[in-house]
């Protein structure tokens, strides 16, 4: 590989690419003011937010990993669906950095932007191989500027997507380069254990490695049928088996994994087969060209779809492997009702009735008009003047790769980080055949080649410009501004959707009793908050409390899924208490999203006071709020749907029961001014009509002992009472102590109206 830079220049090259590097490192730390806010590191919600949660059970003892996780699918727990390799890896790196959480974090922070940054090494190189020195600089440039690699790269986003492009580049970079040594018949040892590393360094990151893995691992059996290269295919035989068998005890370790044994969205025993049938069919075209070493290859290619179809009819026939790759079909296809509400699976374009999300050219510049045509780029390495057989082959390798991640693509823009690497060698190659055409007629060969190159950088530059000017340029002068004053923190910052949603959950942690087992072994967590499932992980994180639903969907726990969602459905009151009762839920988080004429939408627009036509909720309490002017997460997907504080906590509470003596089918109302920490007062009312025995009956869901000093252990912290409950009855007005102890026991208080001196409560003298 190294091969292809020119070894008089070396240094100059080697320069280059630090320059490629650095400015993918730069791009991707713009907004850097966002993450970075006074003392605190803020990080997005959703995957983020459980990637440190996970990573920081590893700092603090390393060298574990969770596996098992009891804050996730509450109450129950789940194992954890994604491998353990870069929580791990983050979280001890850390350890080695590190001193407390705030350094952890900072590490945390900038991994995506440094696996970004590596990542275009790998590209460059295979760029190199198969064009030259030019193509190989113009795709390193093309990768660092990419908006969909960098949004998945960007600083403050800990998330695995970027380092599994840079795992997916190092792996195209190794089969191109296998290819090629096999058609050259070059020895193929250090490039198989190099591949075989690689293979399990992405199993052990990703639970969607069979994506890349099916298609590396074809395209190169695909080589061996073609070429017959006999130590090809006994190395892939080789590597696959040794991938297997240190799988085999890692799954061995770990709890029974989301899906089944054999699951496909997990790492599962479905992985170890699947090396194992790769070694098997590469085994046996090894076997087949030991005995008949000038074969056809049409010979080979009916052997190995041979063993292939036997293999996975067998397999197909376990009801646990149909039933594990299930889930992965469902996924791919959309049909799992999590597609469609999903942004990052939207398509890049409308197709088939399936609308975009925002514009393609936003995502990949003018490029994104050329993504179906990208793949016949490898046609420009395979003419290329001088081009050796090995090359060629590694070029239509090359055309394969790119196809397949380009369909999944222009399907999910998601996949737009995977075709990445392959894009940004294709469209190199179309550039930098574009600059030598422009270019031919100069004489001077030397500077004819500094022309061409930039020529070819300048036309990848010129088609990113909608996204450079777009987000790139603001972003820039934005953060270049707050490096200039480091002690400034801006409106947009201080109001942005993760800095309210990491204050909240911050903010949710201090007004809560602390649950057990979050980073030790011990007794099931005492409670969980109610949320809706994309603010799961944030408050797994953020609040340090265990939660129904997430990010992780349905897949980790269908049951609680379901009645997490009927919760936040439902228009009554006792089936919410019920729901929370089965969800072991104590507090509840509501959303400006909550649904409309749901108990949700009553507490969150309104703070379950009574409304006309309809009671006051009796059974929540309101806590606290985030800021008014805060965004909510829902302005990501919907700007300006955000009305008043975008999330409030409630706690679910028995109330004190009130019944109060007085004549039959007179009405009672008991009243109650509150102040919420944010300065927000609202009065909370109850009325009753007493019964035929001259009963009213209410349940208050506020304690009422404003008088208690600061500390006392009645005190919780939160929206507080003004003052005393005031109870009206037969034309009088009574003062009420309410005690914190008597709302959560539910304890009844009794108030006879006839007798008042007999009564907790006394007539209220300030009237």
């Amino acid at each position: 590989m190294a091969e292809a830079f020119d070894r008089r220049n070396v240094l100059v090259d080697v320069l280059a690419l630090g320059l490629v590097v650095g400015l993918a490192l730069a791009v991707r730390s713009l907004g850097l003011e966002f993450v970075f806010v006074g003392d605190d590191v803020v990080f997005p919600p959703a995957d983020p937010q459980y990637h440190l949660r996970r990573a920081f059970f590893t700092f603090v003892h390393f060298p574990d990993v969770l596996l098992f996780d009891p804050y996730i699918n509450y109450p129950g727990g789940a194992p954890v669906p994604w491998p353990p390799l870069f929580d791990w890896t983050l979280g001890a790196v850390a350890r080695l950095v590190a001193q407390d959480v705030h350094g952890f974090e900072r590490v945390a922070a900038w991994a995506s932007p440094v696996a970004g940054g590596l990542a275009v090494v790998p590209i460059a190189l295979a760029g190199s191989l198969l064009g030259g020195r030019r193509v190989g600089l113009v795709a390193g440039v093309f990768y660092a500027l990419l908006p969909i690699a960098v949004d998945y790269g960007r600083v403050g986003y800990a998330d695995h997507h970027a380092t599994v492009a840079m795992i997916g580049a190092c792996l195209l970079l190794v089969c191109l380069a296998s290819a090629r040594a096999a058609v050259e018949e070059r020895p193929l040892g250090r490039l198989a254990a190099i591949h075989s590393a690689i293979r399990l360094v992405l199993m052990l990151t990703w639970h969607g490695s069979p994506l890349y893995l099916v298609l590396s691992e074809g395209l190169l059996l695909g080589v061996g049928i073609w070429t017959g290269r006999r130590e090809l295919l006994g190395a892939q035989s080789l590597g696959a088996l040794a991938t297997g068998a240190i799988l085999l005890p890692v799954i061995a370790l770990s709890p029974t994994p989301l899906g089944g044994e054999y699951s496909s969205i997990a790492l599962s025993r479905l992985h170890v087969l699947g090396m194992l049938g790769v070694a098997g069919v590469s085994g046996g075209l090894w076997a087949m060209q030991r005995r008949r070493p000038n074969g056809a290859a049409i010979a080979r290619l009916l052997m190995a779809m041979a063993i292939a179809t036997i293999g996975l009819f067998v397999l197909l026939l376990m009801p646990g492997i149909r039933e594990g790759l299930t889930p992965a079909l469902r996924f791919l296809t959309m049909s799992d009702e999590v597609g469609a509400v999903t942004g990052e699976q939207s398509p890049l374009f409308a197709w088939l009735g399936r609308t975009p999300g925002s514009p393609a050219v936003h995502v990949w510049g003018w490029f994104a008009y050329a993504i179906p045509l990208a793949p016949a780029a490898a046609w420009l390495a395979w003419r290329r003047p001088g081009a050796d057989p090995g090359t060629r082959v590694a070029a239509l390798l090359l055309g394969a790769w790119g196809a397949f991640f380009a369909f999944l693509a222009l399907q999910q823009r998601r996949y737009g980080n995977d075709f990445a690497p392959a894009a940004a060698i294709l469209f190199a190659l179309a550039l930098c055949a574009l600059a030598e055409r422009a270019t031919r007629t100069l004489e001077d060969r030397r500077s004819g080649s500094v022309v061409a190159t930039a020529l070819a950088l300048g036309l990848c530059v010129l088609l990113f410009l909608p996204p450079v000017c777009r987000v790139d340029v603001p972003r820039a002068q934005a953060t270049l501004h707050a490096l200039r004053s480091p002690g400034a923190i801006r409106l947009d910052v201080r109001d942005s959707v993760a800095v309210t949603l990491a204050r909240f959950m911050g903010e949710v942690g201090r007004m809560t009793p602390e649950t057990s087992s979050y980073l030790t072994p011990g007794p099931s967590p005492e409670y969980a908050v109610i949320a809706h499932a994309n603010l799961g992980h944030a408050l797994q994180y953020g609040a340090r409390r265990p939660t129904a639903t997430d990010p992780f969907w349905w897949y980790i726990g269908r049951e609680n899924w379901d009645r997490s969602f009927a919760f936040f459905e439902t228009a009554d009151e006792e089936e919410a208490i019920r729901l929370a009762e089965l969800l072991r839920g104590r507090y509840v988080v509501t959303t400006t999203e909550s649904v409309p004429g749901s108990v949700a939408a009553h507490l969150h627009r309104y703070d379950g006071v009574a409304l006309e036509g309809r009671a006051p909720l009796t059974r929540f309490r309101h806590v606290t709020e985030a800021a008014a002017q805060g965004a909510a997460l829902g302005e990501i997907f919907r700007p300006g749907s955000h009305r008043g504080a975008p999330y409030k906590l409630f706690e679910i509470v028995e109330g004190a029961r009130l019944e109060v003596r007085t004549e039959a089918a007179l009405q009672v109302v008991a009243s109650i001014t509150l102040l919420t920490p944010r300065g927000r007062q609202l009065v909370y009312q109850q009325e009753a009509f007493a019964d035929e025995a001259g009963i009213a009956r209410l349940r208050l869901p506020y304690w009422s002992r404003a008088d208690l000093p600061l500390g006392a252990a009645e005190v919780v912290a939160g929206t507080r009472a003004r003052g005393p409950w005031r109870v009206r009855a037969a034309g009088i007005d009574y003062v009420l102590p309410v005690t914190e102890a008597a709302v959560r026991a539910g304890t009844v208080l009794h108030l006879d109206a006839d007798d008042a001196a007999n009564s907790p409560a006394r007539p209220d003298q300030s009237l």
